[in-house]
């Protein structure tokens, strides 16, 4: 019977301390209530503006932002020397003559199969309403018969970003006014 009582008394010690925290925890609450109320309410506005601010602004893709990264990076030095594989059929000297490849000089930002005096495909004059933007040079090098499928370029594409990026280099440079690459975004 001794032990019985022990037991008994043991268990009505542990009642109590369960009884004495939840009271704790129950006062707590009530305190604390408001305050989880008003932070619930204000994630959940932060929430809204973000799913607002998201569907407005959607985030940049990483590929894009490692391009832009690569182009503000970029060496011209580099550029010159990977243009030397287009220079056979592209020349990028102010008024010189087309050879198999349009002059490339002030080719950026230029209105695509714009040269005079040279016969461009039948798919680049289909794009003749597009310009020469950064991205648009990048999907040509990268692989011309994507951009423009039925092009007369035999080049298979330059599938090194950052070869890509300093010849987009060099081409910028050899033009009228070569443009800063810091507001520039690929997308």
């Amino acid at each position: 019977m001794l032990i019985w009582k022990e037991r008994q008394e043991i268990m009505n010690n542990i009642l109590i301390m369960f009884k004495g925290f939840y009271l704790i925890g129950l006062v707590s609450g009530l305190v604390s209530y408001p305050v989880n109320l008003l932070v619930r309410n204000m994630s959940l506005a932060k929430t809204r503006d973000q799913m607002v601010i998201r569907a407005i602004k959607p985030k940049p893709d990483k590929n894009h932002l490692i391009l832009r990264n690569l182009l503000l990076c970029s060496s011209l030095k580099r550029g010159e020397g990977y243009f030397n594989m287009c220079s056979g059929c592209h020349p990028i000297k102010e008024g010189s003559p087309h050879r198999f490849g349009p002059n490339l000089w002030n080719v950026v930002f230029r209105l695509i199969a714009s040269c005079s005096n040279y016969v461009y495909s039948p798919t680049l004059i289909k794009l003749s309403n597009l310009k020469w933007t950064f991205n648009n040079l990048n999907k040509f090098i990268k692989q011309p018969s994507n951009f423009a499928n039925g092009t007369y370029m035999t080049l298979s594409g330059i599938k090194n970003p950052i070869e890509r990026m300093d010849i987009l280099n060099y081409l910028n440079h050899n033009s009228c006014k070569p443009l800063l690459f810091t507001r520039f975004k690929f997308n």
